[in-house]
């Protein structure tokens, strides 16, 4: 896991960080300084692994935000090693696209969450568009419901709730205090880039912040 490769701790004004041995030059590689993401562009595609190439479904006014490929292919290429065998569990999951990418490198099993129905349905389509083997599962209903229910465990979560959703504090306190993630695990959340967050929640410890234009990723690890 990429919390293993942690070197040193060091406490800073800001709260707390951690130099990761090659975490570091995985996060530079993958950022993009300057050109602004657009909420919408182009058609979601799966970017890399056995589905690559292939198209997902996106109907017009379903008020989506997908996050763009340069987003995605960053995350998933600083998550490269771990994604293989992961269970990955995406939550605010919209039209599932991230979960189908994690499908698509190895993961082994995914769980989206999305209360919104039409949304869930928009997931069902396009999973239906690549028959899997893994074990893959749909909650319908808030991500803080799914938190406080399931006994599954997790090696992966990627949070991606609106930009203006201010419960996610609380959320991510629930996230953290839980055995959700497994030790060592990474919680990935997607951000609005002026929106900060503590340095901890729960037994999550912040490890790296980069930025995409407007959009922003936090890295957490469960301790």
């Amino acid at each position: 896991m990429i919390a293993k490769a942690i070197t040193s701790v060091a406490k800073m004004a800001s709260g707390i960080a951690f130099r990761v041995t090659g975490w570091d030059t995985a996060c530079r590689l993958a950022t993009i300084e300057s050109v602004n993401q657009p909420k919408v562009s182009q058609p979601m595609r799966i970017i890399a692994g056995i589905m690559k190439g292939r198209k997902l479904l996106l109907p017009r006014g379903l008020h989506l935000r997908p996050t763009t490929d340069k987003v995605k292919e960053a995350i998933f290429n600083i998550l490269s090693a771990e994604i293989s065998g992961a269970s990955f569990l995406d939550l605010f999951s919209g039209s599932g696209s991230i979960g189908i990418e994690a499908i698509s490198r190895g993961a082994k099993r995914v769980v989206f969450v999305e209360k919104d129905k039409k949304h869930a349905l928009l997931i069902r389509k396009n999973l239906s568009l690549f028959p899997s083997n893994n074990p893959i599962a749909i909650f319908e209903g808030s991500a803080q419901d799914f938190l406080k229910t399931t006994k599954e465990l997790f090696d992966l979560a990627y949070i991606d709730p609106p930009y203006e959703d201010n419960d996610l504090p609380s959320l991510l306190l629930t996230l953290g205090s839980s055995d959700t993630i497994r030790p060592n695990g990474i919680a990935v959340i997607e951000h609005f880039y002026k929106r900060e967050f503590h340095p901890s929640f729960g037994k999550l410890i912040f490890l790296r912040q980069v930025r995409y234009g407007g959009t922003a990723l936090s890295f957490y690890v469960k301790k």
